[in-house]
């Protein structure tokens, strides 16, 4: 019986570690588009500059969680490919963002730390 859970809490850990990170420029592509997505849907939230100053902290984590997976892809092939609906609506929140007062410096104190890392 002790065999027979040890061998199963090695295969989830197993299966833990072998799922822990995207393996292919694909699986990074998917994992790229949904953090694209929820930075977007965090942004279309913002309507003043002082929800925007509130929300600097998570869009800061959202960036450099970001920057991380263009990290990893660096070392993978690359492959042509086309903006995805998510980027252009990242785009679009964005952009009106920056015509808020104020807006553009904090978009850019987000983003600070994940253009660093992307610099390196």
């Amino acid at each position: 019986m002790m065999t027979q859970i040890g061998k199963t809490i090695r295969f989830w850990i197993l299966i833990f570690l072998a799922s822990c990170g995207p393996a292919t420029l694909s699986d990074l592509r998917c994992e790229g588009e949904a953090e694209t997505r929820k930075l977007a849907e965090a942004l279309r939230a913002v309507e003043s500059k002082e929800d925007l100053q509130r929300a600097v902290p998570g869009l800061r984590k959202r960036f450099n969680k970001i920057a991380d997976l263009l990290i990893e892809a660096r070392a993978l092939p690359k492959e042509d490919s086309q903006p995805s609906f998510a980027s252009e609506q990242l785009f679009a929140e964005l952009a009106r963002l920056y015509e808020m007062p104020g807006g553009r410096e904090l978009i850019e104190s987000a983003q600070l730390e994940a253009v660093q890392k992307l610099k390196r």
